[in-house]
């Protein structure tokens, strides 16, 4: 247990310093994804590979982990910080690295150790047979893993292009819901608790719950849906589309119309 705890701490303060040094405190983006490859790792080493419940949930979580980091390492090099830290640092002024220290790195260390509670109750399960439940969980993980790279893949073209600039995605998977990436991300987080399960430690479900209230009240959709509180375009597009679960109405609409062209 002490490995699952000291690695992510070392990778995050390891992160921090780059910040400090790149005045842009956006790098911790890039360090979520890969603090939760670095605990699960950690995990199965204090087991030495013994538990197959935590070998899976090890892979599937670097198979995130490593994406997602990829992926926003690419889309952040080279470009100004972020509009939420760079807000911060005009609050903070000349101690931006000191508040950012306790309230971005180390808050960040705290809130992985919550979302990561499946993988840390699996490295503690003694059960390595699967159930229908963690079947069920598998199902989920693929399905959500899926709809988070298709999303973010839409969305990363769709900005590319030029005369798509100061504008909105309501194409794709954005025609569904709103934030079609935080859904698949909440939805394999869930997969992973299924998966977890082994009939004595449902507390792990904290995780993918306390995820789902991350993402929809504090830093997720609000931070989102907040640019675009002035934009009536946006507001109207609000009103026809689900804010994180897809509506199954405008999917199968949709499905209806690609049938009859």
């Amino acid at each position: 247990m002490f490995l699952m705890l000291l690695g992510p701490l070392l990778l995050i303060h390891c992160f921090y310093i780059l910040a400090v040094i790149k005045k842009n405190l956006s790098v911790i983006d890039t360090a979520w994804g890969l603090g939760f490859v670095i605990l699960a790792l950690s995990g199965c080493i204090e087991s030495e590979f013994k538990n197959q419940r935590e070998n899976l949930l090890f892979i599937l979580t670097t198979l995130w982990g490593l994406r997602l980091a990829i992926f926003l390492h690419l889309r952040n090099h080279g470009k100004p910080e972020d509009f939420r830290y760079a807000q911060w640092r005009q609050e903070w002024g000349h101690k931006t690295n000191q508040i950012a220290y306790f309230k971005v790195y180390w808050l960040q260390y705290f809130l992985m150790l919550i979302v990561a509670l499946p993988i840390i109750g699996s490295h503690h399960s003694a059960v390595m047979s699967l159930s229908f439940l963690n079947i069920l969980g598998l199902l989920c993980w693929m399905l959500g893993m899926l709809w988070e790279v298709m999303a973010d893949h839409q969305k990363n073209e769709f900005k590319k292009r030029e005369e798509n600039k100061n504008k909105f995605i309501r194409s794709g998977l954005f025609k569904f819901s709103r934030h079609p990436n935080y859904f698949g991300e909440t939805l394999l987080w869930w997969g992973i608790g299924l998966m977890a399960l082994d009939g004595s430690n449902y507390w792990i479900m904290i995780g993918p719950l306390f995820l789902n209230f991350l993402l929809l009240k504090v830093s997720g959709v609000p931070m989102l849906e907040k640019r675009h509180k002035e934009n009536l375009a946006y507001q109207e597009y609000a009103l026809s589309t689900p804010r994180l679960i897809p509506s199954i109405k405008l999917i199968m609409s949709s499905m209806t119309q690609k049938k009859g062209e």
